[in-house]
């Protein structure tokens, strides 16, 4: 008898011990399953988080071009809209706020080439600007509707810092540079006004020639025809020397 005990004692020992395995494992698998349903649930509701968001900035974007006159109250269309569609190398609720509410009509072509270089992103100088009479009204008239479109865009419930979206979208560096240029002063001449690498003028002027190309069929596409002329001219004027040689491409 004690024998036979002694034989199964071993065998009741290990059944013992594989019942105490599998629960162990069952308790570890249902807590993995439950680890996996609170990831799913989760998952789900950053999903649907990020979605909300996205819906709200929607509407809230909405809502400035509404008060930009850019659509209707329906979601439909309007002219100004329209031209800032066909802008895309500058900022095109600033440019086309420029162009209807009459800044570019009171400017020459060669002040609309200067103002509009504002527009074009490049190097920053680090001599203090200094503009002569005829670019400062300009300049403040563009600062003042960057500023209108900052603080809507705030009122809009969007994330935006007024000061920084100003500094950012009006870059007067090469205001002067340019405004020379079109009035046909040579190359030599205006790399003397500025401390600007010449490279950095020459790509901006290659760009403003295409942001001016794209207010030009802006203007014509809402029947400016005033405005497309200068901005036409502007194009032109700085369509010149050494700037627009295509050896620099080579």
């Amino acid at each position: 008898m004690v024998y036979l005990l002694s034989l199964l004692l071993p065998f009741c020992c290990c059944t013992h011990v594989g019942q105490s395995q599998n629960e162990h494992q069952l308790r570890s698998f249902q807590r993995k399953a439950e680890v996996n349903l609170e990831i799913q649930q989760l998952k789900s509701k950053m999903r649907d988080s990020r979605l909300q968001k996205f819906r709200d900035e929607l509407r809230n974007r909405s809502q400035v071009l509404k008060k930009l006159g850019h659509i209707d109250t329906d979601g439909i269309v309007q002219l100004k809209g329209q031209a800032a569609c066909l802008i895309e190398t500058g900022d095109n609720l600033l440019a086309t706020e420029l162009m209807f509410n009459g800044t570019f009509n009171d400017l020459n072509h060669h002040q609309v080439a200067a103002l509009t270089s504002c527009f074009i992103p490049g190097d920053r100088s680090e001599e203090k600007i200094q503009l002569r009479d005829e670019l400062e009204k300009p300049l403040q008239q563009l600062q003042d509707s960057a500023r209108r479109i900052a603080e809507i865009q705030h009122e809009c419930k969007l994330e935006i810092d007024v000061d920084k979206y100003v500094v950012a979208s009006v870059q007067p560096f090469l205001m002067d540079v340019i405004y020379c240029w079109s009035m046909g002063a040579s190359f030599a001449e205006v790399i003397q006004m500025t401390d600007i690498f010449e490279g950095s003028i020459t790509r901006l002027a290659r760009r403003l020639d295409e942001f001016l190309n794209q207010l030009k069929a802006a203007a014509h596409a809402v029947g400016e025809v005033d405005l497309e002329n200068k901005f036409g001219a502007a194009s032109d004027s700085i369509r010149r020397g050494i700037v627009f040689a295509n050896s620099l491409y080579l």
